[in-house]
C-alpha cells in the first residue's frame, strides 16, 4: 500500500519551506530550528521527497528547496533512515528523473548521486540499469534527466564504478558513446562528460572501445563544433601512446 501524507503535516512543512525563502535572517533562523526539530520524526523525509517529486502544484523553487534539504539529510545520516523511508526515497527519485522542469530534474539528480555516494550504489542494484534504460526514452526530459544523474554519479563515484565486480562500465561506456551523435548539444555534453571521468585512469571499459571513442568524438566535434569539446582532442595521442 502506498504512502500518503497527512494534509495538516504537509501544510505545516510547506509553510516552513516558503518561510525559509524569506530574506529576513531572523525568520530563516527560526525556520531552520523548526526543520531540525522535524528531523526527529521518521516520516519527515518522506514529506520532503513528496514535495519534490509529487507536489507539482507548488512552485519550483519550493519543491527544489525541499529536495536540497532532503539531500543534506541524506548526506548527514542516510544510514539511520528506516528501510521503508530509504526505499521510498529511492523509488520516488527514479519516478521523477524526467520531470518537465529542468530545476527539478537537476535537484533529483543531485539527490540520486548523494544517495549513491553514501554507499548505496552497492545496495541499489536497479539504479544504474534503470537510468541506462531511460537514456533510450523518446521523451527528451527523461533522457536528459537520466544523463544528468549519470553524469553526477560518474563524477562522484568513478572509483566505485571502475572497481565494482559487476563491471557496470562495460555497459555504460558503450552506451555513452552512442550519444556522442545525439542531435541535442546538451545530451552530447552529458555523454562526453560521463566518458571524460575515465580518460585519465584509462579504465579498461574505455580502452577496449578506444577506436569508437576517438572516431565518434572527432566526428561530433567536427559536425557540431560544440563549445568546450575540442579540449579533449589533445587526449588522442595520449590515449593511443600512453602519455596520460
Amino acid at each position: 500500500m502506498g504512502w500518503n501524507p497527512d494534509s495538516d503535516a504537509l501544510a505545516q512543512i510547506l509553510g516552513l519551506l516558503r518561510e525559509s525563502q524569506s530574506p529576513d535572517t531572523i525568520v530563516q533562523q527560526s525556520v531552520q530550528q523548526k526543520l531540525e526539530e522535524l528531523n526527529k520524526f521518521t516520516d519527515f523525509n518522506k514529506y520532503l521527497i513528496y514535495v519534490l517529486t509529487k507536489l507539482t502544484s507548488e512552485d519550483e523553487p519550493t519543491r527544489s528547496l525541499s529536495g536540497l534539504i532532503l539531500k543534506n539529510n541524506v548526506k548527514a545520516h542516510f544510514q539511520q533512515f528506516p528501510p521503508d523511508v530509504a526505499q521510498f526515497i529511492k523509488a520516488e527519485c527514479l519516478s521523477a528523473v524526467g520531470d518537465p522542469s529542468p530545476l527539478i530534474r537537476a535537484t533529483v539528480g543531485i539527490l540520486i548521486t548523494t544517495t549513491a555516494s553514501k554507499g548505496e550504489l552497492s545496495t541499489w542494484p536497479e539504479l544504474l540499469p534503470r537510468l541506462c534504460e531511460m537514456l533510450d526514452s523518446a521523451d527528451y526530459n527523461v533522457c536528459e534527466g537520466a544523463f544528468g544523474a549519470l553524469q553526477k554519479i560518474c563524477e562522484d563515484s568513478a572509483e566505485f564504478l571502475e572497481k565494482s565486480p559487476n563491471r557496470p562500465l562495460d555497459t555504460l561506456i558503450p552506451k555513452f558513446l552512442e550519444f556522442f551523435k545525439h542531435s541535442s548539444s546538451k545530451i552530447r555534453s552529458h555523454a562526453i562528460a560521463c566518458v571524460n571521468q575515465f580518460i585519465i585512469s584509462k579504465t579498461q571499459a574505455l580502452m577496449v572501445n578506444i577506436d569508437t571513442f576517438l572516431q565518434r568524438y572527432v566526428n561530433q566535434a567536427v559536425d557540431h563544433a560544440d563549445k568546450n569539446n575540442f579540449s579533449l582532442l589533445g587526449m588522442r595521442g595520449n590515449l593511443e601512446y600512453g602519455g596520460v
